[in-house]
This record gives C-alpha cells, structure tokens and sequence, in this order.
C-alpha cells in the first residue's frame, strides 16, 4: 500500500478513502485466518468454455459476472479461441468478431485507436485493463484471456468515456491446477517470438501465474523492427470469505512509427504500397508497466465487498519524419525531420464496491454501488520542429534524414506539456427481478472533474476546467422465453478530452445521449445472437486532422448491430456480424457546410464472416482444426470535411491447426495465412497525409508445447 500512499497523498478525499479501504482490508485479512487453511478453495468462473467462440456471460457491464440475457446493453466477448484461431495480434485484430468497431488514427501504429458506433479515436480514455482505465498504447499481449466490448455509454459505472463504448481487457489470472506451456511463432515477414506461461498452486489458497515474451519482428512495410519484452507475475489466493489477486506487468518496446500514406486530389500518391514516406528514424522506444490488485470480501450470501486499487504508465519517446505536404504535380514531398522526448502518461485508480443480491418487497435487486477516485495525464517533456526539406520525390524517394535534438530546433513553448484530469464518483447501479419475465435497470453517476493543462518553461495554464456531472442509466428487460430477452436502455455519456494534439490543443468535454432497443437470443448452450438498434447525439466533438484538433459542435450517430457467435454444428465454430451505422456532423459552426458530413472513419457497412471445423483426417494422427473467412469494411470518410473517402475493401484470412500428443506433451501447430488474395487496402485516417495502410499478405507459423 506503500505505493498509493505515495500516489496519492496529497489528496485529502483518498487519504480518508484510503484509510478506510485499508481498513477493511485488515479485517479481511484476520476474518481469513480465523477461518483456517483447512478449508476447500472455491473458485467461481465466468461459464465460458476455454475452446468456445461464446461466452454467456460478462463481468464488464456490472462488475460482476452478470448473464448477457439480463443485461440491458449491448455487449460483445472475443474469446480466447476466436484470437488463437486467427492469431489476433493487436487489438484492431481482435475487433474483427465485433459489430460497429473499425480503426481509427492509431498515431502511427503505436496505440490501439478504434471507433465504436461512429465515435472515438486514440488515447480516449475506452480501453481499459480488468476494469482500470489504460495509459498504455497497445492493450492485446500474451497476457490477453479474452475481450469483452460494452457498447453504447459506460459511464454510469467507469467514468469518462464517450457514447461509442468502452474495450474492456481481460488478463489470464493464476490457476489451481498446474500448466506449463512454452510457444512462438514465426513471421513470414521475419522473425518471431517465443514466450512462457506458467501456473498452479502454491498451497495455503495460494496461486501464482507467470507469463513472458521476447519478440524481435520484421516490419512489413520497408524497413524497421518490431521489438518487445513482457514479463508478467501474477499471485492470487483465496480464503474461506475473503480473497485477493495481485497482477504485475512490465512490457519494454523499439517499434516502427509509421504514418502511412498521402491522398492527394482524393486519391492516393503514385508510390508503391510498401514505400513509405517517412524515414529510418521512425520510431518509438520506451516501456509500460501496469499494477492492478482487488480484494475481495463476502459478508454473507448476500453481500459482498471489493477495494480496486490500479496504477499503469507509459514512458517513451519518438522520432518522426513528418510528410508536411505533396506537390503532386512535381512529386515532391515536403518533410521536416521532427521528435518528442519524456512521454509520461499515467492512470491512478482505486475503488470501493458493494454488491449485494437482497429481497426487497418480494423482489430480488442485484445492486452494485461504490466511489472511485481516478487521476489520468498525460505528459510530454520536449518538442523538436526541423527545418522543412524537400529532397525526397515520388519517383525518386531519398531517405537519410534524421531528427535534431538540440536548442536549434526545441519548442521551447511546448516544454512541460501536462493535461491533468482528477475525477472523483459516487454511483449505483440495481437491476430489479419484477417478475419471472421482467427486469428493470436504474442507475446514476455523480462525478467531479477538474481538468487543467498547462505548458511552456515557466509553465502557463491554457485550460483549467472543473464540474460536476449527473449522469443517469435506465433499462428494461423481457425475458420472453428463457433464453430470448429484448431490452431498451437511456443512458447518458460525459468525456473530458484525454488526448493533447500534436499542436498542444485540447478539445471541450464531449456530452452525449444514447436510447438502444435490442434482443438477445441464447439459441443453444454453445450459440448465442444479439441484436441492437441505437440512437446517439453527442455535443463537442473532438476530431484528428494531420495533427490538429478539429471541433464540431454535434453529431449524430444511427445505427444496427447484428452479431452470432458459437457452435451451429457440432465441430463447427462461427463468428458472424454486421453492422450498418450512419454517423454524421449534425451542426458545424467552424464550417456549416459540413454539416450532413460522414463521420471520419465511420464505415456505413461493415461486417465479418469466420468459420471453423474440428475434423480427423484418417490415417493421419492427431486433431486437425481449419478456418477461414473474411471481413468487409465499407467506404469511409477521410476527413470532417468529407474531401476524400477510404475505398472499401474486403479481406479474406485462413488457417489450419493440428493438435497431438508427442512424448506425453500436448503439442499445437498452426500455419495462418493472412490477407489471403493479397488486397492493397486503407485502414484509417489522421487527414489525408496520414493514412494507415493495411497489412498486405503474410504468414504466420506458430506452435506450442503444454506439459
């Protein structure tokens, strides 16, 4: 507890939080003693089989594992067996299986930047860790256990957050039965990684997890490696009432810093796919480490209690050669060799959580009420601007050009640029059994935020901002069988900017409105489909555009989701989805004639097929696995004000897997073959000098050894 203390301390309201939770932490602590090491270990799980597309439950939308028939909201799960099958190696990986998720501007391939029912970009504050916001940049690692996706808006239980929805990240957790597995894989691209994952028990209620990775990859695109290190200790244990887990990441990276492409005239520049514009220099280096540890009590068979104490920060620097523009008559490209050192972003986070099942007038109210504390900036120690060059053509690119870190080309304006936000909550949130058939969701948020940034040697203030927000939940649930429910919910939405643009910009608080109906079908114990209608308004929106941010006074998102996922057959694993979003700017006052205007990077059509079979191919040994299928993300805006448009594209993946026994080791070997026809095709958009291109085709071979 050290650590918080030092955190926090200067915080009168979580001295007093924390005192308590302590507390109570202490009395945990004897209570478990008391009861003696005698007893069994109970472990409770969410229901999901390990080799399943399905899962029928979630933690996410009520912080408790909660049936997705009686949750009034949207929500999707990428299970374990849905990434290993096609190899998902990031998160933009992992939301092919989801509806209404596509990219966004992932600042040069080095955070997770995903837009959800139209809204959203990187360092948004959506992607959170076991329930904690995430600082870090890329959140799918080899830690990864599954993914759980709550669309619509979250607040009402994690805070900021704007209306799209948040990603929630889930890590693999210590186990009582022992596993040891060493794995790698190799890239088509070249070179690989290889890890370890190692559980079991210590005794006493103890269990320990260790997970860690090595992996030095070529970059697909030119030149540039792909280099990080993990390494995860994980320690649990449980009691007769109380129990406890403590979970420690450290992930050390060297990777690429890649803007992609330029449109010019609303089509791409004339340069092959694989060549990039930028330069040798790109890249970013640093390290993230993530603290995330609850503990748990259980007062009775009703209620229970739960103290959520998280801490992650990313630390890294960058060098970047900056395409500023593109005569497209003569090919030149106009770049300047620019760099930022001492990145620091940083979320702070501790919670106190009542659950509790009581019987009120007749009716069961599945309640969950707590306070948070939660502190997220984001810091930059230095700036560096070169001088413009234009020596690097279209038709005959030149590279060699490499920052210059010294007082010759130092913003000194932008020195010491701190974006502070300190939100502190109360919050309820009681789902109520009316009858067998109907349930009712009510639930409220009162939260206080203050936000400051500042910047420049001395530091100057140029936003300071602090409030207070109500935001309110509701829902209704029928159950019109017992596995097919239909839902409507109104929730509201509250987002203080988390991302500082490139220019030392922030934009306004972002407020917005969703209503969802919907319906939600288990069709068996291993299918389940969902359905979702929605309609959202969100007032100050913040967009990316080459670097700057861009204001627009309100949007409007409309929308349908479909989604089935499991087993039809069996031996046969689908993943299906489709979504059809008409995201666009309602009133613009910079530009009026925006208005009308797509969304940036808002596809109206996307959707996925995959499809996978357990088969046995006679007289060959072992269990044979084959997939395949593909994934449609249809034209997209590039920029507000809509001057030129991403192509739609399809891409098409496989894979086949073969399991056996050799020596008495359970072995797994798997040959992915991604981007299967080879299709030349455009991710996402920062403005039309940034345009993230796709994968083309690469192979990928993996196996592993569990003993």
């Amino acid at each position: 507890m050290q650590l918080y203390f030092g955190v926090y301390g200067k915080s009168p309201f979580i001295r007093h939080f924390l005192a308590t939770a302590c507390g109570c932490s202490f009395i945990v602590s004897g209570a478990s003693h008391a009861a003696g090491s005698g007893n069994d270990i109970i472990v409770t799980a969410n229901g999901q089989h390990p080799h399943s597309y399905s899962a029928p439950e979630s933690t996410t939308s009520s912080k408790t594992p909660v049936s997705r028939l009686e949750d009034a909201q949207s929500l999707s799960v990428v299970t374990q067996q849905q990434m290993q099958d096609y190899q998902s190696s990031n998160l933009t990986d992992a939301m092919r299986f989801v509806s209404g998720v596509a990219q966004t501007n992932t600042l040069a391939g080095t955070e997770d930047g995903l837009v959800r029912r139209g809204f959203g970009s990187n360092s948004d504050g959506s992607i959170f860790r076991d329930g904690i916001r995430s600082s870090q940049g890329m959140n799918l690692d080899a830690t990864t256990e599954r993914v759980e996706v709550l669309k619509g808006s979250a607040s009402l239980l994690y805070g900021i957050l704007n209306p799209g929805g948040m990603i929630n990240v889930i890590s693999k957790k210590p186990q009582y039965q022992w596993s040891r597995a060493v794995s790698g894989h190799y890239s088509g691209t070249g070179g690989g990684a290889g890890g370890i994952d190692i559980t079991g028990p210590l005794g006493n209620g103890f269990a320990f997890r260790l997970i860690a990775e090595r992996q030095d990859q070529h970059y697909w695109r030119d030149f540039g490696h792909d280099l990080h290190t993990l390494i995860s200790p994980s320690l649990q244990w449980y009691g007769d009432k109380a129990s406890f887990y403590i979970g420690y990441e450290y992930f050390k990276y060297d990777i690429p810093y890649d803007r992609g492409t330029a449109f010019i005239n609303g089509k791409p520049v004339n340069i092959g796919y694989k060549t990039r514009l930028d330069d040798y220099a790109n890249h970013a280096w640093g390290h993230t480490q993530a603290l995330n540890s609850h503990w748990d009590y259980q007062f009775s068979d009703t209620w229970s209690t739960r103290i959520t104490l998280g801490y992650n920060q990313r630390q890294y620097s960058n060098n970047e050669v900056r395409v500023a523009a593109v005569n497209p008559k003569t090919g030149a490209v106009t770049r300047s060799a620019d760099a930022n050192r001492g990145f620091n972003h940083q979320t702070k986070y501790i919670a106190w959580d009542v659950t509790g099942t009581p019987v009120i007038l007749g009716m069961t109210h599945h309640l969950v009420a707590g306070a948070d504390d939660e502190i997220n900036q984001t810091y930059r120690d230095r700036a560096y601007n070169g001088k413009k060059n234009s020596a690097f053509t279209l038709s005959d690119p030149v590279y060699g050009l490499r920052p210059i870190t010294d007082s010759s080309t130092e913003k000194l304006a932008a020195r010491h640029l701190l974006n502070r936000i300190h939100n502190h909550s109360l919050y309820v949130k009681d789902s109520i059994d009316l009858t067998d058939r109907w349930i009712a969701v009510a639930g409220a948020r009162y939260q206080h935020y203050a936000q400051r940034k500042s910047q420049g040697s001395p530091s100057i203030v140029s936003y300071d901002d602090s409030g207070n927000k109500f935001l309110p939940q509701t829902g209704l649930i029928y159950k019109l069988t017992r596995d097919l429910s239909l839902y409507g919910t109104l929730s509201k939405s509250f987002t203080p900017s988390t991302t500082v643009a490139d220019d030392g910009s922030v934009g306004k608080p972002e407020q917005g409105t969703t209503y969802e109906i919907g319906s939600k079908w288990q069709v068996t114990p291993s299918l389940f489909a969902t359905l979702a209608l929605y309609n959202i308004d969100e007032h100050d929106i913040s967009l990316s555009l080459n670097g700057s941010t861009y204001a627009v006074d309100r949007a409007r998102s409309r929308g349908v989701e479909v989604e089935v996922n499991g087993e039809i057959l069996p031996g046969w694993d689908v993943s299906a989805n489709y979504s059809y979003d008409e995201a666009k700017i309602t009133r613009d006052s910079t530009n009026p004639d925006n208005n009308g205007n797509r969304l940036q990077n808002a596809p109206r059509h996307s959707g996925a097929l995959y499809l996978s079979h357990d088969l046995t191919i006679s007289p060959l040994p072992g269990a044979w696995r084959i997939g395949g299928g593909a994934r449609y993300i249809g034209t997209r805006a590039g920029d507000p004000n809509n001057s030129f448009t991403l192509p739609d594209y399809v891409v098409a993946d496989s894979f086949i897997a073969w399991n056996n026994r050799l020596w008495g080791k359970q072995t797994h070997l798997q040959l992915n073959l991604n981007n299967l026809f080879n299709k030349h095709y455009y991710t996402s958009s920062g403005g039309n000098l940034r345009v993230a291109e796709g994968q083309s085709r690469n192979l990928v071979l993996s196996a592993s050894v569990r003993f």
